[in-house]
């Protein structure tokens, strides 16, 4: 029989994840996730076969978290919304943000993000401002508006404390959204 375990998977996972949360991957080690829970390493071992295996549980409730602030309503335009949320993610969360956008944890932030995006997609099917579009149109200007939203999101989450705030980041959101709308409509010629 195995062995019994003082701690679940889910308070490890919580545990892990706010240490990710305040010092980056770099606070994360086994050692740091027992200090935490007053343990031994031994209940984290139990649980995942290797730390890259809790690395990727956190990753995938980083992606949770992201989708809380892309589904939370600001501006009373959804789409607006996603890309004020993405960015103020990598303001409210910089070291989640980096953590999750690092090369070695990317592969799994685009996989759980993937999700985020469909199920976003099909949130904006009845989207005004993409009536009578394509599918591929309408693609292009998420792609479009995605790279945007990250890029500022990268910007918020590794400059120093001050220089972005949720106002600028809302304004340069909506502001962008709507010229990417506008510049592809006229690119499609419609």
């Amino acid at each position: 029989m195995p062995p019994k375990f003082k701690f679940k998977k889910t308070e490890i996972i919580q545990t892990a994840f706010d240490i990710v949360r305040q010092h980056g991957w770099k606070g994360l080690t086994a050692r740091s996730i027992a200090r935490q829970l007053d343990s031994s390493s031994k209940p984290i071992y139990g649980h995942f076969r290797s730390m890259a295996d809790l690395e990727e549980e956190i990753v995938s409730k980083a992606v949770d978290l992201l989708y809380e602030y892309m589904t939370q309503e600001r501006t009373g335009d959804p789409w607006q919304d996603h890309g004020i949320g993405y960015a103020l993610f990598g303001l409210g969360e910089k070291e989640l943000f980096l953590a999750a956008n690092d090369k070695e944890h990317i592969v799994h932030f685009r996989n759980y993000g993937q999700k985020i995006w469909d199920i976003l997609t099909d949130s904006l099917s009845d989207y005004p401002p993409f009536q009578g579009l394509t599918g591929d149109q309408v693609y292009k200007i998420q792609a479009l508006r995605w790279l945007m939203a990250h890029g500022l999101a990268f910007q918020a989450a590794s400059q120093p404390p001050g220089l972005w705030d949720k106002d600028v980041i809302t304004q340069l959101m909506q502001d962008g959204s709507q010229a990417i709308i506008a510049g592809m409509r006229i690119q499609f010629d419609l």
